[in-house]
């Protein structure tokens, strides 16, 4: 019991850079603003540069979604989808969706798709 009272105070928070260039990242963001009552996570545009954020830095145009956490921790593409549901409320159900096979491949083919198909329209 004692072990979990120092971690009732702490308020995890996650930045996300992002490319709203992309379909997926648009409607991946529209459901992240909807879902976030308790303001949990900052979306930066990925041309977006701060130095106050700790280890934060923008997302590439090889990067169109990144997540960074309080202690600098990165996650990138798909990979990130899950850590950003984790952090919202009730999202842990659907991050333990990501354990399922196959979920990240589809996930991660998702936005290569998307990605590819931004890079032939240019």
């Amino acid at each position: 019991m004692a072990s979990i009272q120092p971690n009732l105070g702490q308020k995890d928070s996650i930045t996300v850079f992002c490319n709203e260039n992309t379909a997926f990242n648009r409607n991946f963001l529209a459901l992240v603003k909807h879902w976030d009552r308790r303001g949990k996570i900052q979306i930066m545009p990925s041309s977006c540069s701060t130095a106050s954020e700790e280890g934060a830095q923008p997302a590439t145009i090889e990067e169109p979604l990144l997540a960074v956490d309080e202690n600098g921790v990165r996650w990138n593409g798909a990979e990130a989808v899950p850590i950003i549901f984790k952090n919202l409320p009730f999202g842990k159900l659907a991050a333990a969706m990501y354990i399922l096979p196959g979920t990240m491949w589809v996930t991660r083919q998702l936005c290569e798709m998307d990605s590819s198909h931004r890079q032939l329209s240019r």
